[in-house]
């Protein structure tokens, strides 16, 4: 009896046993618990190629639905986003394997991810809405000295608006060169008084593709005659002149500063405006390349005879080509332009001496260009084309593509014999924006609409009258879109205001 309890003893003990090897061994099998997550989420300007213009991101995601607002103008059918998640999951869009920064969906319509961790899924819906638009809003007004001249460009890196000015004074030997700029919500004065002496109105700037920045303006103190062309750069640290002196002795007015894009140094072009200069011949556009030393001065645009007479200039590097705009204030007969690119040392005739159909003249009091990501051409000029004899703007654009020339919506409708003064820019995403005094002198600013084909409703940017001068307002666009209007009010004051989301 006491050897079959002892036995019983010992089957009870090894069942127990087995019993606690097989739960052990159950236990082991099952795999630990997984919760994939979407942390973050967003759309960045870098992953986007100029579709998404600055970074819109939700850092930390705390629910399942995913809401981003981008502007209207943003490509919806190829966006790029850019997410992290815990690890070891992975993300698919219907079924297909997602890269952050570099797989593209169609976002017109609620896009869902699929986080997944061994056999756990997560969803999250992302959906784009519309972000409030863009509105203008008066940044200040710069009051530290007065303005005569004016010339504004934005940094191509930074997004800082800078300002290129003639001193406004009564006592003219005192009517120098100064350069402010507009960052974080403060000007600044960028060294003291950058001339010897006096500087003409006509004042020209522009920045190389390292935001190294150069202007240019007619010197008074130039010998023997006054108003030669001086340039000067600055390093982000000190001022010098460029070639170590002016250019050359004659007077010069109708200045545009270029850069070359084939050695990243300065181009100048002016307009001559001395008689019975040999080198030159009066009213004509001479150009002048720096090589890093020296200045090659006193040649032609090839295509463009010396005998043409030339005007307001306009010049912009874009992606390896510079375009110039010529306005042709032609002695005795109706005015016109012209329109070059230089690409590879090579200068090429894009529109030559044009005067719309039905106009008997082009305006002379105003004149611009500008050119777009792709290398698209905007041209705003005033005649009387469609007007029966009242000079009013309007905007012709080339397509790089197509290499046609069309009218951007109809002729804005501002008297240009009372208005005069204009400037058109095309801001990142490739929008047209037009500047302008209307009749009672006054700033407006109209943008293009994608929709109706046409110009929009005019927004007067406040009841301040704007000073009549060719170089007195001004519109451009930073890298990211946010848009400025600089001008010059009747204190003499600049004036800026900023085109942003509301928030910002």
């Amino acid at each position: 009896m006491k050897q079959l309890n002892k036995v019983t003893r010992y089957l009870v003990l090894a069942i127990t046993a087995v019993a606690i090897s097989s739960c052990s061994k159950k236990t082991d099998d099952i795999p630990d618990k997984t919760d994939p997550k979407m942390l973050s989420f967003g759309f960045f300007a870098e992953d986007n190629n100029e579709n998404v213009l600055r970074d819109y991101a939700i850092t930390e995601v705390t629910g399942t639905n995913i809401l981003i607002e981008l502007p209207k103008d943003v490509d919806r059918t190829k966006l790029v986003a850019r997410f992290t998640t815990t690890d070891n999951a992975t993300v698919t869009v219907n079924g297909v394997p997602q890269q952050s920064k570099i797989t593209a969906n169609n976002f017109t319509t609620p896009v869902d991810f699929i986080v997944t961790e061994g056999q756990t899924n997560a969803r999250y819906t992302v959906t784009i809405a519309n972000a409030a638009d863009y509105v203008w809003t008066r940044a200040g007004a710069y009051t530290d000295n007065t303005v005569g001249g004016l010339q504004f460009k934005i940094h191509p890196q930074t997004g800082v608006p800078h300002f290129f000015y003639m001193l406004s004074a009564t006592n003219v030997d005192d009517r120098k060169a100064y350069v402010a700029k507009y960052q974080d919500n403060n000007w600044a004065s960028i060294g003291d008084a950058l001339s010897a002496g006096r500087v003409g109105t006509d004042l020209s700037m522009a920045f190389d593709n390292t935001g190294k920045l150069y202007i240019a303006y007619p010197d008074y103190t130039t010998t023997p005659t006054t108003q030669g062309p001086t340039v000067q750069s600055y390093n982000g640290t000190d001022w010098s002149v460029v070639g170590g002196t002016s250019l050359f002795p004659a007077q010069v007015t109708y200045s545009a500063l270029g850069i070359n894009p084939s050695d990243n140094q300065p181009i100048l072009f002016n307009y001559v405006n001395t008689n019975n200069y040999a080198p030159f011949p009066r009213r004509a556009i001479s150009v002048s390349y720096f090589n890093g030393t020296n200045w090659n001065i006193h040649n032609q645009i090839t295509g463009r005879p010396s005998s043409q007479v030339g005007g307001i200039t306009r010049s912009k590097t874009v992606d390896g080509v510079l375009y110039i705009a010529v306005y042709n204030n032609n002695v005795g007969a109706a005015h016109d332009y012209s329109v070059y690119t230089y690409k590879q040392n090579v200068w090429s005739t894009i529109a030559d001496k044009v005067l719309e159909p039905g106009a008997t003249n082009s305006n002379f009091r105003d004149f611009d260009m500008d050119v777009d990501l792709d290398g698209n051409i905007y041209i705003a000029i005033s005649d009387d084309g469609e007007t029966n004899g009242t000079a009013k703007p309007r905007v012709k654009k080339y397509n790089a593509a197509t290499k046609i020339w069309s009218q951007v919506g109809n002729v804005i409708n501002v008297n240009q014999g009372l208005g005069r003064y204009f400037s058109v820019a095309v801001s990142p995403s490739g929008i047209p924006h037009f500047l302008y005094r209307d009749e009672q002198e006054l700033p407006v600013v109209i943008t293009f609409d994608t929709e109706t084909q046409d110009w929009g409703t005019p927004k007067v940017l406040e009841n301040v009258k704007v000073k009549g001068s060719t170089n007195s307002m001004f519109i451009d666009f930073a890298h990211d879109g946010t848009g400025y209007v600089a001008y010059i009010n009747e204190t003499d004051n600049i004036v800026l205001h900023k085109y942003d989301a509301p928030s910002n």
